[in-house]
């Protein structure tokens, strides 16, 4: 599930500072990465297939100096290891994004190398105290029916010691006039682009993304800082 360019400016610019950490876990492009270079956040990334990672080094490094480079963190591991791979994080990041598809949550070994149960706990933990946690998902279907993971994912952060703070609306396609403008696929495009990324849900339903913001709170009785509010167009 992609994040759109305006979206990662806007949770970058909002819930951190220059200099920050930002981790995206598994990303569906360079999308945020690149944003995050761009605007003088350090990022680090985890990526399951080696040929993305490579797209992903090489867009968002081109044409870039090497302090920029050194900003960038891109590695590969397999699904169980991912936050193994982010263990040299924990506690240190302003700004975690994860995505929640409708596949099943695969088993991930901890940070600390044992399992756990809670898929929101081993990003949770990469937080430095105010952090924020961002979750991009949308609604499923399973068994043909309609299935809203939000409530559960709120349960989640809130098991993880998070505080949840916002829902947003991320529109995927353009506002003309105040209305949303679908642009539906060929049946037969629609097909190949529903099997590369979702048995479950066509490409074509996706006109956006629910956007779900949680932050971890400070040790001392001090406010968590605002992020986004209300509904914003990406």
């Amino acid at each position: 599930m992609p994040v759109t360019g305006r979206l990662a400016r806007q949770l970058i610019m909002t819930c951190t500072q220059p200099d920050d950490l930002v981790v995206d876990v598994h990303p569906a492009d360079h999308m945020l990465v690149a944003n995050a270079v761009a605007l003088r956040r350090r990022v680090s990334t985890v990526v399951i297939d080696p040929a993305a990672a490579g797209v992903i080094w090489t867009r968002v490094t081109s044409g870039r100096d090497e302090a920029d480079r050194r900003r960038v963190d891109v590695r590969i591991a397999r699904t169980e290891a991912t936050y193994l791979a982010l263990a040299h994080r924990r506690g240190e990041a302003a700004l975690v994004v994860v995505r929640r598809t409708c596949d099943a949550e695969p088993n991930t070994a901890s940070i600390d190398g044992s399992p756990d149960g809670s898929p929101l706990v081993e990003p949770a933990a990469l937080l430095a105290p105010g952090g924020h946690l961002v979750v991009v998902t949308g609604l499923h279907l399973i068994e043909g029916r309609p299935h809203d993971p939000m409530p559960g994912l709120i349960r989640e952060a809130q098991r993880a010691g998070l505080v949840y703070l916002q829902h947003i609306v991320a529109v995927h396609s353009p506002i003309r006039r105040r209305q949303i403008v679908l642009s539906l696929l060929p049946a037969h495009i629609a097909a190949r682009r529903t099997q590369a990324v979702s048995p479950h849900v066509p490409t074509v339903l996706r006109a956006h993304a629910d956007v779900l913001i949680f932050s971890k709170p400070l040790s001392s009785p001090v406010s968590v800082g605002s992020c986004p509010r209300g509904e914003e167009e990406a």
